[in-house]
């Protein structure tokens, strides 16, 4: 794992709505301070959860990690008549900040109308706001998902938001959610972008994500089945598709941490007779 952070406003972060609804909890200044003794390892500032009317979270988080030169993640928490989600998107977020959990359903995403985006996603991207899929254990409904799909409305960036209630359920993995746009008619390359590429320039880590020559070693081989499969939402609604991506090797800094078939090591009929416990070499993986 590369572990990399995006430091919640709130000086207790996400310990429960006892918390991430104190406001004498969320200042900007310590948040910038943190920031910046870890630059590189905290990658963003982050609002969540927050219920109230007042803009205080979102003002206080946006000056911190305008400060820190860093981008602002929102999870909205409620979309209310006195703060609504077109303000926060086209009047406190810059280019760059982003918006998690949008195909939730719950916080102004979808136009009641056409079904498609909303007019604060539409500005928003226009304004270079970044959508990101954000899944978890509630916030990723097909009846959302599907229309704003229809309507051209991607995610900039596709993410888990893993926790032991997302990987539990509808959500389970990232490759289970890469599937689900691969589904909804993303193409193959477009998932791995969105997955891979885009969010590290999101977090300013642009020497990660991609296969350049010289790049660091982090590769995912996937295979690409076909067949008949099933996709649960957060409310274990199913979507059918017929495309499903499994993980045969991860590679981790140049060194393989995942091989689902062996794919690294050699066949067994090809080792040392009195290979295994009572040989003092283990097998090695084959050089390529």
């Amino acid at each position: 794992i590369r572990d990399l952070a995006i430091l919640n406003i709130a000086v207790h972060g996400m310990r429960g709505a006892r918390y991430e609804q104190d406001l004498s909890d969320m200042e900007a200044a310590p948040a910038v301070a943190m920031a910046k003794k870890y630059k590189g390892l905290i990658v963003g500032i982050k609002s969540a959860h927050y219920a109230g009317p007042e803009w205080a979270p979102f003002e206080r988080g946006e000056e911190a990690a305008r400060q820190a030169g860093i981008p602002f993640m929102v999870d909205f928490g409620s979309n209310r008549p006195e703060r609504p989600l077109y303000d926060l998107l086209n009047k406190i977020f810059r280019p760059g900040d982003i918006y998690t959990h949008v195909y939730s359903g719950l916080r102004g995403e979808q136009d009641p109308v056409t079904k498609g985006p909303s007019q604060a996603l539409i500005d928003g991207r226009k304004r270079g706001v970044l959508f990101d899929v954000g899944h978890g254990g509630g916030s990723f409904v097909w009846r959302l998902a599907v229309p704003l799909m229809k309507a051209g409305f991607a995610p900039d960036t596709i993410s888990t938001d893993l926790h032991i209630g997302s990987m539990n359920s509808g959500m389970k993995d990232m490759l289970n959610v890469m599937s689900k746009f691969l589904n909804l008619g993303m193409s193959l390359e477009d998932v791995i972008l969105r997955s891979t590429w885009n969010p590290a320039r999101a977090i300013q880590h642009e020497e990660l994500g991609h296969l350049t020559p010289g790049a660091v070693a982090d590769v995912a081989v996937f295979r690409l089945e076909k067949g008949q499969f099933g996709f649960l939402d957060s409310n274990n609604a199913r979507l059918r598709g017929t495309q499903k991506l499994t993980c045969e090797l991860t590679i981790k800094g140049g060194r393989p941490v995942w091989d689902l078939n062996g794919i690294t090591f050699e066949d067994w009929d090809k080792l040392p007779p009195d290979y295994g416990p009572q040989s003092a070499v283990p097998p090695q993986r084959k050089q390529r």
